[in-house]
Order: structure tokens, then C-alpha cells, then sequence
């Protein structure tokens, strides 16, 4: 193979391996699906707060990522254009991806430097809100239907979870 693509492909199946273990043995997680999603509320980027309680009725999508992380970095973009723009747009869905560890002025920096990222972006600088739902492991993406019941949830990213978010959220919209 070219050493010119070993690495990038490399890096992909590691990605894509890393993913595919993480989620399929999810020790470090603290719910499962059929919980009731926990309650919470944080801070966003647009200047208020985003609370699972005003989304009731909703269709929410929760993900949990950083700055540093290089699976989140590849993640956020496919989050953006496959589920962000075909749902932003419905009165019954609800999204935010909330920095694991960072604070207000580092999520307005990524913000900044990624004008293509137009998701709702919030924080959790001591880790409060993360501490609901698991002790280790991001990205982690949760949909949660309108009764307020986890429906998915993964923690890593690989080849297809875009898709199974996806897959998620259209079962959940569609049921009343």
C-alpha cells in the first residue's frame, strides 16, 4: 500500500474499530435504553439554557463531545448535515451537543472556528451533567422519544451510527 494512504487509512479503521468495541460493550455507561432520560439543564452557546424539561413532547437528541476529540471532530460534521439540517426544522424535535469538561470560553472558540457546526452547542466544565449518563467514553449520543424515554444510545463513532441515529429518530417522530 502507498504510505501516503497507509496512514489515513489506518487512522480510519481505528476509528472505525474503536467505535464499533465501544459500543458494543458499554461498561462505563450509567443508563440503558427504556430508562427515562435524566434530567438536566446547561448553559448554550446561543445564551440561554437548554432543559430536557422544556423539550417534553419532543424528540431529543443529546450528544456528548470535547474540543480534543479526535472521533467527536470526525462526528460532528455528519451530525450536522444529516441530522441537524433534516430535523432543525420540526417543532417536535430538539438538539444539543454539550462539551464533557469544557467551559464557556473554549466552546465559543470551537464555535467560532467551525462556522460550518450550527447545531445548539452547550457546556459541562465540572462534568455534572455528563456524570448522569456515564463515567467514561465520548462521543455519546443519545435520541430520546416523546414520553421522554432513552430510545438509543452509543458511545463512540464509527461506519453507520449516523445512520442508526437516524434510524432512531425517524421511529420516534413517526410514533404519537
Amino acid at each position: 500500500m502507498n504510505s501516503r494512504y497507509a496512514r489515513p487509512a489506518y487512522f480510519a479503521l481505528l476509528l472505525f474499530t474503536m467505535g464499533a468495541l465501544a459500543q458494543s460493550i458499554d461498561q462505563d455507561a450509567h443508563t440503558r435504553v427504556g430508562d427515562k432520560m435524566p434530567s438536566f439543564h446547561v448553559d448554550g452557546a446561543s445564551g440561554g439554557t437548554f432543559s430536557l424539561a422544556d423539550q417534553a413532547g419532543k424528540v431529543v437528541v443529546v450528544n456528548f463531545w470535547a474540543t480534543w476529540c479526535a472521533p467527536c471532530q470526525v462526528e460532528m460534521p455528519e451530525l450536522e448535515e444529516q441530522i441537524w439540517q433534516r430535523y432543525k426544522s420540526s417543532p417536535d424535535f430538539a438538539f444539543i451537543a454539550i462539551a464533557r469538561e469544557q467551559d464557556k470560553d473554549t466552546v465559543l472558540a470551537f464555535q467560532r472556528s467551525h462556522p460550518g457546526i450550527t447545531f445548539p452547542l452547550g457546556w459541562d466544565p465540572k462534568r455534572s451533567t455528563y456524570a448522569l449518563f456515564a463515567s467514561a467514553g465520548i462521543p455519546r449520543t443519545y435520541v430520546v422519544d416523546r414520553r421522554g424515554t432513552i430510545i438509543y444510545q452509543s458511545v463512540g463513532y464509527g461506519q453507520g451510527s449516523i445512520n442508526e441515529v437516524d434510524r432512531a429518530i425517524r421511529k420516534a417522530l413517526s410514533q404519537e
